[in-house]
Order: structure tokens, then C-alpha cells, then sequence
């Protein structure tokens, strides 16, 4: 199989992959919600209705139009600093590092959706203006002062629909996951660059604070009670973090382990000048020996004349043992 092939393979998979959580994100948006009845002294249904600060149309271009951009950058100083190097033979390294990333960054999204949705509709959790769109008429209550059934006297039937869906919020949810992906993403990128640790700190910092204004404004617009916020927020950060951990193995280690699989996987790079490198740690997972990547200088050269590596102490198994 050629790798033009192989690459065309990969990319069917991966569409593959990601489509349950696509078509079980369409089916829950236009299921009904849970009929959640409510309590008539409870003051938290009781707030007027406020249009969004932060506009959904914005949350869905502006938020990924930019991290896909930071992503293309990153990896172009990154191609431009090691050289635009080919992989099985004809595939350019930066196209599978982007298509990585950006499919990654897709999939978050999907997974993230689905995650959303399923809250929002088995919860029916009414959001805070819940009386200013309703108007509730009752039509039963229990003795305990519980109302499950009523009728609304407003006639939007959008905005009815949309009561009930207040938790989890996924403006929380959609803002976080990208800013909590391109955090761990620049953390495990962009030092390799060669780029000032200050630059990457800044973008880390507006990323998530621009994430948390958007959670806080759904709070001050009404359209949520702190706990979705938060809910939302928790999902977007955890899928953030997860999803970027698939590429990078050792994400919740001092080091990073790869597979080496392939001998064209292999890279060796000097070490910077006087930079001492940590001995090798060794990581054995079912048979499969992982070898920490040494710490190197992003823009100094690689190395014609690699050093050996160093013996393993452990059995001798069927694998390439390499630093990556």
C-alpha cells in the first residue's frame, strides 16, 4: 500500500470514528426535553429574559477559526525549524501533523456536542427566565407544592423548547473545550520552537479567560444557573484534555513516550549545549518498551551521526527501540 493510500485509509477511519457522536448529537437536538416541573416559591425561575451576551454564531466561527489558526502557525515555525521533512516517502510531516491536530480538534467538538446534548435533553433542567417565557398556567399540583403539569400561555414555541434545556450550558461547554485544547496543545509545542515562554503563557491565559468570560456572561444574561456553567465548563476542559492526550502519550509525565513502529518514525537531535540530559526512564506496557524523549534545542541541528542508544533492561522483544 502506498502512502498516499495509507493516508486516504487513515482519513476514512478517522471519519468513521467520529460520526456516531456527529448523527447522536443531530438525533438528540430535535428530541423533546425531559418535562420538569417546578416549585412556585423557588426565585431562581423568576428572572427576566435577556438576550445572549455572546452570540452563538460568534461561538461556533471566531472560537475555532482561531485556534485552527494558532494550530497552522505552530506547525509551520515547527516544519520551518526542522525542515520540511517527508514521511513514508511522499506525505509531508505538517500535513499529518495538521490534519492530526485539526481532526483532533473536530472530533473534540463532536464528542463534546453529544455530551451536551444528552444532559440538556434527559434533564429538561428549566433555565432562570423560565416564568418570563412560560407564564405558567397551572393545570395540577402535588400536596407537597411540587407542580409537574402546566400549560404556557406564551406562544413561542422556540423559546419553550429552549427553557428546558439549561443544563449542562454549552456556550461553557463549546468555549472551554477549544480554550483547554489549544492550552495543553502550546504546552507541548510551542517550547520546541524555540518561542519565549511568555508568548505562550499570554496565549494560554487569553485562551481560558476568554472561555471563562463567555461561561460567566451566560450567567448575567440568565440564560443559566451557575452549577450548568460550571457543568459545562467541566465538560469542555476534560474532553479538551483528554483529546490532546491522544497525541501526546506521556502528557501526565515528565517525559513523552512514543511506538516506534516505523523506522522513517525514527528523529535524533543534539541535545542543546550545555544542557545536561536526564537518564532514561523506561516505560513496558504489555510487551512494548517506551522511551522517554531526551530534552533538545529546537533550532540546532539534527544530528548526521546519532549516539547509540543506550541498552535496555529489559528482555529483548520484537519492536524498534528509538527516541522520537
Amino acid at each position: 500500500m502506498s502512502s498516499v493510500q495509507w493516508f486516504i485509509l487513515r482519513i476514512l477511519f478517522d471519519l468513521i470514528a467520529v460520526i456516531p457522536f456527529v448523527v447522536v448529537s443531530v438525533v438528540l437536538y430535535y428530541l423533546e426535553p425531559f418535562k420538569r416541573g417546578y416549585f412556585p416559591n423557588d426565585d431562581s425561575l423568576k428572572y427576566p429574559y435577556h438576550s445572549s451576551t455572546v452570540r452563538s454564531i460568534y461561538l461556533f466561527t471566531v472560537a475555532p477559526l482561531i485556534t485552527i489558526l494558532i494550530i497552522i502557525a505552530t506547525e509551520l515555525i515547527r516544519a520551518r525549524s526542522y525542515g520540511f521533512e517527508t514521511r513514508y516517502k511522499h506525505i509531508p510531516l505538517i500535513v499529518l501533523n495538521l490534519y492530526k491536530f485539526l481532526y483532533l480538534l473536530g472530533f473534540g467538538y463532536a464528542v463534546v456536542s453529544m455530551f451536551v446534548h444528552i444532559g440538556k435533553v434527559v434533564l429538561g433542567r428549566l433555565r432562570p427566565h423560565f416564568y418570563d417565557v412560560c407564564g405558567p398556567a397551572v393545570v395540577a399540583e402535588t400536596p407537597y407544592g411540587y407542580i409537574s403539569e402546566f400549560t404556557c400561555t406564551k406562544s413561542d414555541a422556540a423559546l419553550i423548547k429552549d427553557m428546558r434545556l439549561s443544563f449542562p450550558s454549552g456556550h461553557a461547554a463549546y468555549s472551554m473545550f477549544p480554550a483547554v485544547f489549544i492550552a495543553v496543545y502550546l504546552h507541548y509545542r510551542m517550547p520546541d520552537i524555540g518561542m519565549g515562554s511568555a508568548l505562550q503563557a499570554f496565549v494560554q491565559s487569553a485562551a481560558v479567560t476568554a472561555a471563562f468570560y463567555v461561561g460567566m456572561t451566560r450567567i448575567s444574561d440568565y440564560k443559566h444557573h451557575w452549577t450548568d456553567v460550571l457543568g459545562g465548563m467541566i465538560i469542555g476542559a476534560l474532553v479538551g484534555i483528554f483529546n490532546v492526550s491522544f497525541s501526546f502519550t506521556g502528557i501526565f509525565l515528565s517525559y513523552s513516550y512514543a511506538e516506534v513502529r516505523y523506522a522513517s518514525d525514527v528523529r535524533e537531535f543534539d541535545v542543546a549545549e550545555g544542557e545536561e540530559q536526564a537518564p532514561p526512564k523506561h516505560l513496558v506496557i504489555f510487551g512494548v518498551e517506551f522511551i522517554p524523549r531526551p530534552r533538545f534545542c529546537a533550532f540546532g541541528p539534527i544530528s548526521s551521526n546519532p549516539p547509540p542508544l543506550p541498552p535496555s533492561p529489559y528482555p529483548t522483544h520484537h519492536y524498534t527501540r528509538a527516541f522520537f
